[in-house]
C-alpha cells in the first residue's frame, strides 16, 4: 500500500491552468517518489505555513521567508530550491507604470502601495529594507499600501492605476540586466511597466518537507523531485505550474542573511505598515539619528545576501549529478 502525503503551495489567485498544472505535478512527483501526493492549496503563504506546523501538509513550495520562519522553529527540513533563469536567487523590483510621473524611490511618498504578502520577500519585506536604506521610510511614507497576495495580482494593480507602485519579484543576467518578471507574464503588462528600482539578492524558493517525515521518505521525495528535472516533459510542468526551469539541491547561502535582514526590519517596525507618525520633536530627532545608523546596517545585510547567494551557486555547480529514484 502507498503512502498518502499533502504537498501544499500557496494557490492565491492561481489560475484553473496553473492548479491543473500543479495537480499533474504532484502526480507526477508521487509516481516517482512511490507515494499518494494529495494537493493543498493554501489561500495564504500564512496559512500554508500553519497547515505544516499542524501537520495537515507533509510537503511545501515555500517562499524563502515561510521557509526561514518554518525551519527556525525546526518544523521542516529543505529539501532543494528552485532555480529560475539559471539561477536559485532572485530580486525585489518596484515597478510602475510606463508613463507615471514616478522616477526615483524618494519620489514614492504619497503614494498608493501595492504589496504581495507579509511573508513575500520580494513581494514586501526586501523591498521595505531596502527604501529604508535608501532614505524612503516605509512607515510613513505612504498614503495606501494593501495586500493582493499574488505577484500578478500586484502587476495587475500597477497596470490598472489601482496603485501608483507594485513590489515583485525579478531575475538578472551576470551583467545586472532584468530578463524576467511577474509582469512579464501578465498579458500587455511588459509594455504597461517599467522597474523604478530593484533590491537584492534573495535565496530561491524551497520545497521543503515536515520534520516529522522520517530521512529516508525525506531523502526519496528530494531524489524525486531532482528527477523530475531532468526530464524534458517534467522540465514543462515545472515551468508552467511555478515558472521555474529546475530543482538544485538546497544549500544554506543566503538564507541566515534573509532572516537577520527581517528580524532587523522587525525590530525597526519597517514591516508595519502606516505608523503613528505623531511625536514631539525631540522624539524625532532620536528616531532620526537612529534611522540613518540602521539605514547602514541594512546595506550591509543587503552586501551579505548578494555575497553568500554568489558563494551558493558556486557551491550548486559544484554538485555531482545525484542518483535517480
Amino acid at each position: 500500500m502507498t503512502d498518502v502525503l499533502v504537498f501544499g503551495y500557496a494557490a492565491h489567485g492561481a489560475s484553473t491552468a496553473m492548479r491543473e498544472r500543479v495537480a499533474e505535478f504532484s502526480a507526477a512527483l508521487g509516481a516517482l517518489a512511490k507515494a499518494e501526493l494529495a494537493v493543498y492549496e493554501a489561500p495564504s503563504y500564512e496559512d500554508l505555513a500553519r497547515a505544516v506546523v499542524s501537520g495537515e501538509v507533509d510537503i511545501a513550495w515555500l517562499p524563502p521567508l515561510a521557509f526561514v520562519a518554518l525551519e527556525r522553529r525546526n518544523a521542516v527540513e529543505p529539501l532543494v530550491s528552485a532555480q529560475r533563469g539559471g539561477d536559485t536567487a532572485f530580486y525585489s523590483a518596484i515597478i510602475v507604470a510606463k508613463t507615471s510621473d514616478l522616477q526615483a524611490p524618494e519620489d514614492l511618498a504619497g503614494a498608493r502601495a501595492a504589496w504581495v504578502d507579509p511573508y513575500s520577500a520580494s513581494g514586501y519585506v526586501v523591498p521595505r529594507a531596502g527604501l529604508a536604506a535608501v532614505g524612503v521610510d516605509p512607515r510613513v511614507a505612504f498614503s495606501e499600501e494593501r495586500f493582493w497576495h499574488s505577484h500578478e495580482a500586484v502587476v495587475r494593480a500597477v497596470v490598472a492605476g489601482r496603485a501608483d507602485f507594485g513590489a515583485t519579484f525579478a531575475g538578472v543576467d551576470a551583467n545586472g540586466a532584468i530578463t524576467r518578471g511577474s509582469w512579464m507574464d501578465v498579458q500587455g503588462a511588459d509594455d504597461a511597466v517599467r522597474v523604478l528600482v530593484r533590491f537584492g539578492a534573495i535565496p530561491g524558493d524551497v520545497v521543503a518537507a515536515r520534520t516529522q517525515l522520517t530521512i529516508p521518505r525525506r531523502d526519496t521525495i528530494t531524489r524525486a523531485l531532482l528527477a523530475i528535472s531532468r526530464e524534458p516533459e517534467h522540465r514543462l510542468l515545472l515551468s508552467d505550474a511555478f515558472g521555474i526551469d529546475e530543482f538544485r539541491r538546497w544549500v544554506s547561502a543566503g538564507y541566515d542573511a534573509l532572516r537577520r535582514l527581517a528580524e532587523d526590519a522587525s525590530k525597526r517596525g519597517l514591516l508595519e505598515g502606516n505608523a503613528d507618525a505623531d511625536e514631539d520633536d525631540e522624539d524625532d530627532e532620536d528616531d532620526e539619528d537612529d534611522y540613518e545608523h540602521d539605514e547602514e546596517e541594512v546595506l550591509e545585510l543587503e552586501e551579505e545576501l548578494e555575497e553568500t547567494n554568489e558563494r551558493g551557486v558556486d557551491d550548486l555547480d559544484r554538485d555531482e549529478e545525484p542518483e535517480k529514484p
